[in-house]
C-alpha cells in the first residue's frame, strides 16, 4: 500500500488498541535489530512502535524487484545512502547470470549429451581467481570407467564434458527441449546444487551487515525468480525475529503498549519519473501494557494486512 497510507492506518491502528502517545520509529535496512529491542525495552509506562524494514527498489519498467537502478534512469540515489540487500547480492548474481547464459547443453547428431563449461567457471588445483562462481562439476559431469571425470573436448576457453546421467534425467523430468546437433544455455536449470561461491570475502566485507543474514542462502537467492526481494524478504525475516527474541529476554512487566512491525519499503523514487513510495507489511509482534511476552502476540501478514486495511487512511486532526 502507498506509505502515506500505511503511516495513517498504523497510527490509527494503534489508538484501536489503546495506545496514548504514538511515536513511531522507523528502522531501516542496516539497522541493528537491538536498536529496535532497546527502543521497545527502554520505555517504561510509555508507548512504543517501531518499523523493522528492508528497502528494494522497484523499477515499474520492468515490472519486477531489482537492484540499484542503471546510470541511464537514475536520478537520485546516491552511493552514500542507505545499504540495502541488492548491493550485497549483486557481484555473485551478475556471476550466476554469466554461468547460465555461457554454460551450454548440447545433444549431438550421433545422440551424445554433452556440458560446455567456461574454464573460469572450472575449479583448477592451486589457481587462485578470486571471488568466482564454481561449477560442481561432480554434479553435472559423467564420471568414465576409471572414475575420472575427463574433458572430451575443449575449444577456446570452454571444456566439454559427458553430462551427467543425473542431471539428464533431471532436465527431462522438467522437461527441457534438445535440438539435436545444436547447443542451448543452461539458463535456468543451472539449479543452486549445481555450483557454489568460492573465496566469497574478496567480494563483500565480513563486516557488512548482510552478511550472517544472506550469505548462508546465496544459492537459494540468485536462482529465485526475483532474487532482490527474495534476499531483503530473507534478511527481514532473520532481523525481526533476532529483534523479538533480544525484546522477550529483556523483558520487563513495567513496559507500556509495544508494537513492533516489519515489511517491505518499495522504492521507486530512484527511478526517472516515479516519485511512488509502498510499504508492504509482514510480521508484527504487539504486547498489551502489564501482559507476559509470548508467541500469542505475533501477527502474520494476512492477520496484519487485514488489521491495518480496517483503519481509515486519514489521521484525526
Amino acid at each position: 500500500m502507498p506509505y502515506e497510507d500505511f503511516s495513517s492506518r498504523l497510527k490509527n491502528f494503534c489508538v484501536s488498541l489503546g495506545f496514548r502517545e504514538i511515536n513511531i520509529r522507523h528502522l531501516a535496512s542496516c539497522s541493528d535489530p537491538e536498536n529496535a529491542a532497546d527502543i521497545l525495552a527502554n520505555n517504561p509506562k510509555a508507548d512504543a512502535v517501531v518499523i523493522l524494514s528492508c528497502r528494494v527498489s522497484y523499477n515499474p519498467n520492468w515490472g519486477g524487484y531489482c537492484g540499484l537502478p542503471q546510470l541511464l534512469v537514475r536520478e537520485k540515489y546516491d552511493d552514500r545512502g542507505e545499504q540495502c540487500p541488492s548491493s550485497f547480492i549483486a557481484p555473485f548474481l551478475r556471476q550466476y547470470l554469466f554461468a547460465k547464459e555461457h554454460i551450454y547443453l548440447t545433444k549431438t547428431e550421433e545422440g551424445r549429451y554433452l556440458i560446455t563449461i567456461p574454464e573460469n567457471l572450472l575449479k583448477i588445483e592451486g589457481a587462485t581467481r578470486g571471488s568466482r562462481l564454481l561449477v560442481a562439476l561432480d554434479k553435472v559431469a559423467e564420471a568414465n570407467e576409471d572414475g575420472r571425470i575427463a574433458p572430451v573436448a575443449t575449444n577456446g576457453g570452454s571444456t566439454s564434458f559427458t553430462l551427467a546421467n543425473s542431471l539428464r534425467q533431471s532436465l527431462d523430468a522438467r522437461n527441457f527441449t534438445w535440438m539435436p546437433g545444436r547447443r542451448s544455455p543452461i539458463d535456468r536449470y543451472l539449479s543452486r546444487e549445481l555450483f557454489s561461491f568460492s573465496d566469497i570475502d574478496q567480494a563483500v566485507d565480513r563486516n557488512n551487515p548482510f552478511w550472517p543474514t544472506l550469505l548462508p542462502h546465496l544459492g537459494q537467492i540468485v536462482t529465485h525468480r526475483t532474487p532482490n526481494l527474495r534476499a531483503a524478504e530473507l534478511h527481514l525475516r532473520h532481523e525481526f525475529a533476532r529483534a523479538m527474541a533480544t525484546f522477550i529476554a529483556d523483558h520487563r512487566p513495567s513496559l507500556g503498549n509495544v508494537l513492533c512491525l516489519a515489511g517491505l519499503d518499495i522504492d521507486m523514487a530512484a527511478f526517472t519519473g516515479h516519485e511512488e513510495h509502498y510499504f508492504v507489511p509482514w510480521k508484527a509482534y504487539l504486547e498489551r501494557a502489564g501482559e507476559e511476552p509470548g508467541v500469542e502476540h505475533a501477527m502474520d501478514q494476512d492477520d496484519l494486512f487485514v488489521r491495518l486495511m480496517q483503519q481509515d487512511k486519514q489521521c484525526p486532526a
